[in-house]
């Protein structure tokens, strides 16, 4: 169901009850709550990207929803994941987001994909991304990140993509990259990376990998 720039301020009341993907990006939804898709036992995706969005509370149980897009939002804090427990892409891109809480992510072990680029975090918490042993692809470019904790991506068993650009490192702490993991694709350009011992440790591994 295409909702698109229809300046809609609430959730259509009278949606086809089957409604498998709802697109309501562009529109004035400041605040919602995910209780108004509850009629909408199919609903699978959701597309909120462009309503100005300031607040979403969840804890209504959503157990189809798969993919939920919350870019391009003024989200300060990243809503608390409640109710939500099939999602697998969550895209909360383009927010102003300065840094996350620890174990942010617990309650949707079954993601796969989280898009972070271009919000305004300087740190995270070592614990940020526990519990998602099935993500694949974590995307924190264009942030302004400083440094990161050794064991940000411990918990990360499946992870295939990392995006680390436009940020402000400078090094990486020596083992961030866990021992026997493959990465496909890991993208660190436009860091202003500093060219001594600290960073020895990642020209090795990237030699290597």
């Amino acid at each position: 169901v295409n909702c698109t720039g229809q300046a809609l301020r609430a959730v259509p009341p009278d949606l086809p009850a089957d409604t498998g993907i709802l697109l309501l990006s562009d529109n004035c939804l400041e605040s919602l709550s995910t209780a108004a898709f509850l009629p909408l036992t199919r609903l699978q995706d959701v597309d909120l990207a462009k309503n100005g969005l300031v607040a979403l509370h969840t804890g209504a149980l959503l157990p189809s929803l798969k993919e939920l897009i919350l870019s391009h939002n003024a989200l300060g804090v990243l809503p608390v994941l409640e109710g939500l427990p099939a999602l697998t892409h969550l895209a909360v891109a383009h927010n102003s987001l300065e840094t996350l809480a620890p174990r942010a992510f617990h309650t949707v072990p079954q993601l796969q994909d989280l898009d972070l680029r271009g919000n305004k975090m300087q740190q995270l918490p070592q614990e940020a991304f526990a519990g998602l042993r099935a993500l694949k692809e974590l995307d924190l470019s264009d942030n302004l990140l400083k440094e990161l904790p050794k064991e940000l991506l411990q918990d990360l068993q499946m992870l295939e993509t990392l995006w680390l650009s436009g940020n402000q490192l400078q090094t990486l702490p020596t083992d961030f990259f866990p021992k026997g993991r493959l990465f496909m694709y890991v993208f660190l350009t436009e860091n202003p990376w500093h060219c001594d011992c600290d960073l020895h440790y990642l020209q090795t591994w990237i030699r290597q990998n």
